[in-house]
């Protein structure tokens, strides 16, 4: 059934002749909003006088327990229509406290509100309230004296284990529907930058305002010439004078646009030789970057060839202290020259051979011997030795008996 359309209670839209004929408001957002302003009370209205009732009954069961842990909050309870027993703060959850002395309202776990700084109560009924005290060793106790409260906070809900809430008439609110994904936006490889990159580049569109700046100076110097050409000698009458006056005008206006393409140009061409000098500099950091990579390169280079030179003289120095004997004896024979195994023959006189017939051993200078190495000698081969002369004297000291022949 049609009816005439009436205006909204709290906006100037209209609501239309299909809806009911007693609906108040034309959306949800005017009741919401009719509903605030009229339950909802500005937090600067309450003040912790409200609750003082609140504090006199905690003080009071304090000194009548006088336990030995310190009394650190309380917290309220209230029967439910559909969940029972409900405690307020929530256990459970993060809760919305009192504002501070400083007006500021903070979120907090715990399960009780503070006894000291003295914390008033957020609840959503006024009414009677039990009253549970929190002690500081972790202990709970309901004590039996309720509390009336004449200030509440319509905003705060009931929430029931499962997290559902509940309005203060015992309806569960719905929960709202989860809003649709976003679209999935499609990924776009980043563009890496380049040493180039870096340099602003002349624009198109400057190099387009100087085609148009050089195309208007053009025409107006051809402008300019043309009305010069037109120009008469000193008018005869009074409309030649006009038109020339009107001529010059315009010569005058032309002059003024042709400085301004001029200034134009100019502002780009030094734009330009900015963006050029600004490319050469890059340009010349690019170079001097790819030289000192090249430097860094071949200093690398070396010091992996010093390294493998240094590793090689260690490993040497590391098998002849683990074997000194034999490193020393096979070095001298390999790198230094020995004496010769065969010692030149010495021609005995006759008196000699006749006082002693025992033969004459070669004499043998040691291997050993034959090159001096101290112990802090490098590992570097010595230079050859030259052999040692034998004398007959020589001999004759090394002859087992060590008379003279």
């Amino acid at each position: 059934m049609f009816h005439a359309p009436h205006k909204c209670a709290l906006c100037p839209d209209q609501i239309g002749t299909t809806e009911r004929s007693d609906k108040e408001f034309c959306s949800d957002a005017c009741r919401s909003l009719n509903w605030q302003r009229n339950n909802r009370v500005p937090v600067n209205a309450y003040t912790v006088e409200d609750f003082e009732g609140v504090r006199e009954v905690v003080a009071r069961n304090e000194k009548r327990l006088s336990r030995k842990a310190r009394l650190i909050g309380y917290s309220l309870r209230r029967v439910h229509p559909r969940l029972g027993h409900v405690e307020f703060p929530n256990p459970g959850r993060k809760t919305k406290r009192f504002p501070d002395e400083s007006g500021v309202a903070h979120v907090r776990r715990e399960r009780y509100f503070r006894w000291a700084p003295f914390e008033p109560p957020r609840v959503p009924l006024e009414g009677f309230y039990d009253v549970i005290l929190h002690f500081e060793d972790g202990s709970a106790h309901l004590i039996g004296d309720s509390v009336s409260l004449r200030k509440a906070f319509p905003a705060v809900p009931f929430h029931d284990k499962e997290g559902n809430r509940y309005d203060l008439k015992g309806k569960m609110i719905p929960k709202r529907s989860p809003a649709a994904p976003k679209a999935r936006r499609k990924y776009v490889p980043r563009k890496h930058s380049t040493p180039n990159d870096s340099v602003v580049p002349v624009e198109p569109t400057i190099l387009e305002h100087i085609r148009v700046a050089v195309a208007r100076a053009v025409q107006a110097e051809r402008e300019v010439d043309r009305l010069r050409g037109q120009a008469t000698p000193p008018p005869e009458n009074r409309e030649q004078a006009t038109r020339l006056d009107s001529i010059s005008e315009q010569v005058a206006m032309l002059t003024a646009k042709l400085n301004a393409a001029e200034s134009q140009i100019g502002q780009a061409e030094a734009r330009a030789a900015r963006a050029e000098a600004q490319l050469a500099q890059t340009l010349e950091t690019v170079r001097s970057m790819k030289q000192s990579a090249l430097n860094a390169e071949d200093a690398l280079d070396r010091s992996q060839r010093e390294r493998g030179r240094l590793l090689e003289q260690v490993e040497t120095m590391r098998q002849a202290a683990r074997y000194p004997t034999v490193g020393k004896a096979v070095y001298s024979a390999v790198e230094t020259p020995t004496v010769a195994s065969k010692p030149a023959p010495v021609q005995p006189s006759s008196a000699a051979v006749s006082s002693s017939s025992a033969p004459v051993k070669p004499a043998t200078v040691p291997v050993e011997q034959s090159v001096t190495r101290s112990a802090g000698q490098s590992a570097t081969p010595p230079a050859a030795v030259k052999p040692a002369v034998l004398h007959r004297k020589t001999l004759s000291i090394l002859k087992p008996g060590g008379g003279r022949i």
